[in-house]
Order: C-alpha cells, then sequence, then structure tokens
C-alpha cells in the first residue's frame, strides 16, 4: 500500500528534487560547450561533468524510492512530466558530450534524401572522390551535394569509422531522411543537430507517454513513471548525445503496451480510486487486430534497431497462451513479412543487381576498407563480429580463451588465469577458419557462448511467463530477456541500457535501478585515454584506457552485480 504524506509536504519535496535537478542539468549544459568537436581533448571537463550526472542520478534515485512508495497527485505528475520536459530542453541545444553517433545519422539522412541506399557508399568512399574521376552516378551525386556545401563537407570529416558503410537500420534510417528534410538549406552542423534531435524527442516524449499507460493499465503506482521520465542516463544520451536508440525504444514500447490491452482481464487491472479492478473483457476482433498491430510495431522496432528481435519468442508465447495456434502462425506471419520489408535494403540482395563503381574491390591505401561497398550489410556485420567495449563478463571469459600472445608489449589482464594450453586446443583448429585471426577465433567462441547463455535466460522468461496469465509477470520476463542479453555482450554502451527503461518499473529487484547511475562510470574511459602519462595509474602496471578496461571496470561492475546475485538469493523462496 502507498502511504500519503501532507499535501504541502508532498509538494515540498517535488518541488525542491525538481529544481535541484534542473539546477544539475544547467551546469552540465553550461560544460556542455567544451566539448566542441574542435576543441582539444585534454581541455574537456569529463570528470566534471560525470560528476554532475552523479549526483543528478542521487536526486533521481531518491525520487524514483519516494514515488514507489508514496502516491503522488494528479497535479504532482504533471509536475514530473513537466520537469522531465524541462530538463530535455535544457539539454537539446547544447553539444554532444563525447559523443559523435549523431554527424553519421545528419549524413545518412542526407544520403537518403538523394534516393541513395545508404549502406552502399561508406563516408571515406565520398570524401576521397573526385567528381571528374567518378563513373558511377549515385556516387557522383553524394559528390556533388558535398562540394556544394562547405557545411556538409566538414560534417563528412567528422564521421569515424568512414571505412565502413552505415550500421544503422532502415526505419532509424527514414527518421534521419526526415530530419534532413526538414532542414534548412545551408544549415550549419549545429543547426542540423538539432532539428535531429527535435525529432527524436518526439520518440522520446512519446515513449514516456507509454511508460505512464502501461503503469495505468497494470495498477502500478504512476508516480513510478519518474523512472523513465527523470532517468539522467536516457536525457544525457537523447536530448544531448542524440542517440537513435530512442526510435526503437518508443517502437518497442508501444508493440508491449498494445500486447498488454490485448491481454485477458486475468491479472489485468485499472487504477482506481477504489484500488485495482479487471478491465472489462475485449472482444475477440479487437483483440486480435491488436496482436497484429502488437506484431507490426515489432517488426518495425527491429527496423530502427535490431535488439528487439530478442523478443520475438517472448512474443510469439505470448499470443499463443492468448490467442491460439493460428493467430500465433497469423502474426508470425505478419511480423516476418514486416521485418523483412523494412530490413531489405540492409539486406545484400538489395543492390546486387546495381552495377559496382570502379574500384569497388580496391583495397583503400591505408588498407582499411574499399571505396565502395557492393554488401550493404557490412558495416553491421563488422560491428556485430569485431566490436567490443566497456564489457565485463564477456572480457573476463575472452581474456581467459584467446591464446597468449608472446609478441604482445603491453601487460596482460590480471585476471587472465587459464594456461596457454587449453587455448591453443580450444583456438588453434578454429583459426583457419578465421585466416588465422586468432582473436577473431577467440570472440566468436565466446559470442557463441554469450549468445547461448542469454538464450537460456530467455527460455526461462518463456516458460516463466507461460505459467500465468498475470501480465505484470509477463513484463518482468521482457525485462529480464533484454537485460541479461545487454549484459551479456561485448558491447555495454551507455546508451543501450535504455533499451530496458521502459519496462524498469517491473524489475523485482531495485538493484536494476542502480543500472544507469553506474554506466556513468563510462565516460572516464575517454579521460584515462586523453592523459599524457606514461606512468602506470595505481600501483598497477596499466596505463590509460587499459587501467580503465582492465582496473575501472570492476568497480562499475562488480558491486552492482554482487547486489544482484545477493537480492536475487534473498528473495529465492526458502524450502
Amino acid at each position: 500500500m502507498t502511504r500519503r504524506l501532507t499535501p504541502i509536504a508532498s509538494w515540498l519535496i517535488w518541488l525542491t528534487l525538481a529544481g535541484v535537478s534542473g539546477g544539475l542539468y544547467a551546469l552540465i549544459a553550461r560544460l556542455s560547450s567544451r566539448f566542441e568537436y574542435t576543441r582539444p581533448f585534454a581541455d574537456r571537463p569529463i570528470p566534471e561533468v560525470v560528476g554532475l550526472l552523479a549526483a543528478a542520478f542521487a536526486v533521481y534515485l531518491l525520487a524514483a524510492s519516494i514515488a514507489a512508495c508514496r502516491a503522488v497527485s494528479r497535479g504532482q505528475l504533471g509536475w514530473i512530466a513537466g520537469a522531465a520536459l524541462a530538463y530535455r530542453l535544457i539539454l537539446l541545444p547544447t553539444t554532444p558530450i563525447q559523443e559523435i553517433d549523431i554527424y553519421r545519422y545528419l549524413w545518412d539522412g542526407i544520403v537518403v534524401n538523394q534516393g541513395i541506399n545508404p549502406f552502399r557508399f561508406p563516408p571515406q568512399a565520398v570524401r576521397e572522390a573526385r567528381f571528374e574521376d567518378t563513373a558511377d552516378r549515385q556516387l557522383a551525386r553524394l559528390v556533388q551535394v558535398r562540394d556544394a556545401d562547405p557545411h556538409i563537407r566538414a560534417l563528412l570529416e567528422r564521421i569515424h569509422y568512414a571505412e565502413l558503410p552505415s550500421v544503422y537500420p532502415p526505419v532509424s534510417q527514414a527518421v534521419f531522411a526526415a530530419a534532413a528534410w526538414t532542414t534548412p538549406p545551408r544549415a550549419s552542423i549545429p543547426q542540423r543537430a538539432l532539428v535531429l534531435k527535435l525529432w527524436l524527442l518526439a520518440f522520446d516524449l512519446a515513449t514516456a507517454g507509454l511508460v505512464l499507460l502501461l503503469l495505468r493499465d497494470t495498477g502500478r503506482p504512476l508516480g513510478m513513471f519518474v523512472l523513465y521520465a527523470w532517468c539522467p542516463l536516457a536525457i544525457k544520451e537523447f536530448s544531448n548525445s542524440g542517440h537513435l536508440d530512442v526510435i526503437a525504444v518508443f517502437l518497442t514500447t508501444l508493440a508491449i503496451w498494445l500486447a498488454v490491452r490485448l491481454a485477458s482481464p486475468v491479472g489485468s487491472f485499472q487504477a482506481t480510486e477504489a484500488g485495482r479492478i479487471p478491465r472489462p473483457h475485449r472482444t475477440l476482433g479487437s483483440r486480435r487486430g491488436l496482436a497484429l498491430a502488437s506484431g507490426l510495431a515489432l517488426a518495425l522496432a527491429v527496423g530502427a534497431k535490431l535488439y528487439p528481435i530478442w523478443l520475438f519468442p517472448l512474443f510469439a508465447a505470448f499470443i499463443w497462451r492468448q490467442l491460439g495456434g493460428k493467430w500465433f502462425c497469423v502474426t508470425g506471419a505478419v511480423c516476418l513479412a514486416g521485418g523483412v520489408g523494412v530490413l531489405w535494403p540492409l539486406l545484400p540482395a538489395s543492390i546486387s543487381r546495381e552495377p559496382a563503381p570502379p574500384g569497388a574491390d580496391r583495397p583503400a591505401e591505408n588498407g582499411t576498407a574499399a571505396v565502395a561497398t557492393a554488401d550493404p550489410s557490412r558495416g553491421l556485420r563488422t560491428f556485430l563480429t569485431r566490436w567490443e567495449m566497456n564489457d565485463f563478463l564477456f572480457m573476463i571469459v575472452l581474456e581467459n580463451v584467446k591464446p597468449i600472445d608472446p609478441q604482445r608489449s603491453e601487460p596482460a589482464p590480471w585476471f587472465s588465469l587459464v594456461p596457454q594450453a587449453p587455448r591453443e586446443a580450444l583456438i588453434s583448429p578454429l583459426a583457419e577458419r578465421f585466416a588465422g585471426d586468432r582473436w577473431q577465433a577467440s570472440f566468436f567462441v565466446v559470442r557463441l557462448a554469450s549468445l547461448l547463455a542469454a538464450l537460456a535466460v530467455a527460455a526461462w522468461c518463456i516458460q516463466r511467463a507461460w505459467r500465468t496469465l498475470d501480465i505484470t509477470v509477463w513484463l518482468e520476463s521482457a525485462f529480464l530477456t533484454l537485460a541479461w542479453f545487454w549484459f551479456l555482450s561485448p558491447t555495454l554502451n551507455p546508451w543501450y541500457w535504455t533499451w530496458m527503461l521502459p519496462l524498469l518499473a517491473f524489475a523485482r529487484s531495485r538493484v536494476w535501478w542502480w543500472t544507469s547511475g553506474v554506466l556513468l562510470v563510462y565516460y572516464l574511459r575517454f579521460w584515462f585515454s586523453y592523459q599524457d602519462s606514461a606512468a602506470p595509474l595505481a600501483g598497477t602496471p596499466y596505463v590509460g584506457t587499459a587501467f580503465f578496461d582492465y582496473v575501472v571496470t570492476w568497480f562499475e561492475f562488480g558491486p552492482w552485480l554482487a547486489c544482484l546475485i545477493l537480492d536475487h538469493a534473498r528473495r529465492r523462496p526458502r524450502s
């Protein structure tokens, strides 16, 4: 049961919390100008920004704890929503802090507006091409666009991993194109970024509205809306950095909300002044329509970012449980057809009939990549098979699987304990399949193991949700499916945690609430990389990013994971 404070005391608490948070975001906005792209790395106030975000997270955690145990009035709920909007507007026009992905988004939008597949030409191909020497008409058109506007030329220079084609799926590309279409001609780079962030803000606010509807439809305290609306990680990554993940987050949340709406009244409740009462039963036709809409929304979500595909089995089991095998097949077919349709431009077959431009198979002078590509999935495949960043469990296993390199100059990780013989026995037979690349073979083995572990978690969640019609159990299962898939992966970028934020209110353990604060430590990795000192740090043999990877990540994830395990053990039913 929730407890009520006196109206004055309750309002005073929320006014104070909102005011403190607003002041912290104003300070972050002021510091953001020192992260301008051309500014020297050593001058960037990374520790100060991380400290301010940590303070905002402490306020957020206090607000969430209050909202979970004390009822909020309708007026206070409006105040929470208004403050959430204000925080986003404060950071919206600011310079992205330590993130440059938005420059690739802007370029992709320009390419799509030219009617060209954004997965065909890496930005490096356009950078290096000369109009008079370009036989391919599409590439020549992009060169014309580049040369017609100095801002676009400067934008191209800011894209990193420019040797790779885009990795961002077509639904997100459509949003980039819409932002480019609504951007004034010859707009500066900050103006282009602001227009795109306004589009992303619309998805962010729509997601917040869906979170509120989910809480209402499941009888949860509406004040827990603050778990998404005030999350510093979401505010920083969407309104400041402009990450595209908010598009997929909205579509996934929409699919989940539609599934909740079709659920039978058993376990589905509507909050009223008198308490929680069952929702009225829906007609079979309306429930079938909601199932189809939910499947289509999930397909579009996969077309925005691939991670929602991990929810397909859970959704399939839910549809079968609710409507039977026939509508499971119908909804599955709609979802599959929609997914293939939206992902088609990313598939090799989409441009297989186009003539490859001259030099498409020629390596670039720096040996990184071809000037152009006939395989639009190359960028995505590179990401899925080689990217590793800010990981923990994946890193520990990988460092104990890959064979020890005797030529390695930097100190080995202190947790690399497995002898060389079993490593060689496991990896050497596989290395031939990867052209002798032992690191790639090791990465493949650990990636496969992590996917199997994530599949086991997903299967457990499906089995758990199948046993009951309680929709809140299904929502928690969806949260756990995504959360463990994220944690077991090799790339734990902080903004990836926003995938789970709309469902955070349904997590049984409050340790999950801490995750978005823990991940703020990630930004210190840049600070370590910018230090000129070659001296080992804190009595370790590690310098710079190696110190972060092999030492700091243990403080980032170790206590959090230990608390999560202990909390789970405490909650297990006693025999």
